[in-house]
């Protein structure tokens, strides 16, 4: 194991404050994607997807102590980087199959890199000091071939945030046969959901393409969208505890993973 490779508590995000949800107005704007669910509610469990980013970004741009370069692979209408607050120098770097999605010139990317993930990323080698892959990787024919690839795109110590529905490993491989199917049948296609994680799968996963998990949380356990639940911070912190004790249970899963130097 490297010197670099670092554990952490899963509790980690418990304690971190919640003021990136509810009092960020950037994402209260009328043109953010799901701006009435956060007007309704202070802190939509939905948002926690996104906070996770935000809160690891900050503790590892802190780390670097130096400008950092900042790939979102799979970066859709820019979401994640209108919910995070501007980073100073930062140079953000939106990858995508659809440079051209309704709302995206609103994220206010550095730069818009057109990629098809099964083919490859049109970046060099060691360019990115944080990559960010976000509920993609269950879209994806091939993984594998896309981790492996943001792999090579990370520096020596770089880090990569990913973020997948979860599922039980009985469950997940379940879902995966059926989906496989129905993908033979012409009912699913590619781009739809065709891969189902487990926690151990995708820590596998990681390993094989030379990566390290440092971190693993479920985001919430339980959600009801638009409960006045989630305007307490008190059921946000219970349902990120429950994630914490059993992350294959809770709605997704949320991973840190760092490139060996």
């Amino acid at each position: 194991m490297n010197a670099n490779h670092k554990k952490y508590s899963r509790f980690r995000l418990v304690s971190k404050p919640l003021s990136a949800i509810n009092q960020n107005d950037e994402i209260r704007k009328p043109d953010f994607p799901f701006s009435g669910e956060l007007l309704k509610t202070k802190y939509p469990i939905r948002a926690l997807r996104y906070w996770w980013m935000h809160c690891v970004i900050e503790d590892e741009v802190e780390r670097i102590g130096k400008p950092v370069t900042i790939a979102d692979v799979g970066c859709d209408r820019g979401i994640i980087k209108r919910f995070i607050p501007p980073i100073k120098n930062a140079r953000w770097l939106g990858l995508d199959i659809d440079t051209n999605r309704e709302g995206i010139g609103l994220a206010k990317y550095d730069e818009l890199i057109r990629c098809n993930f099964d083919e490859g990323l049109a970046l060099p080698n060691s360019s990115v000091d944080i990559a960010i892959c976000s509920h993609v990787l269950e879209h994806l024919p091939r993984p594998e071939f896309t981790l492996k690839e943001i792999a090579r795109i990370l520096r020596p110590g770089g880090m990569l945030l990913v973020g997948v529905p979860i599922a039980p490993k009985l469950v997940a491989h379940f879902r995966e046969k059926q989906f496989a199917k129905e993908l033979q049948a012409g009912k699913r296609r590619i781009g739809q959901h065709v891969n189902v994680f487990s926690v151990n799968r995708l820590r596998r996963l990681a390993e094989q393409c030379g990566l390290q998990v440092e971190f693993s949380t479920g985001t919430a356990m339980i959600r009801k969208k638009g409960s006045r639940l989630e305007n307490y911070a008190f059921w946000i912190r219970l349902n990120q505890m429950w994630a914490a004790l059993f992350p294959s249970l809770g709605q997704e899963l949320c991973v840190q993973i760092r490139k060996p130097e």
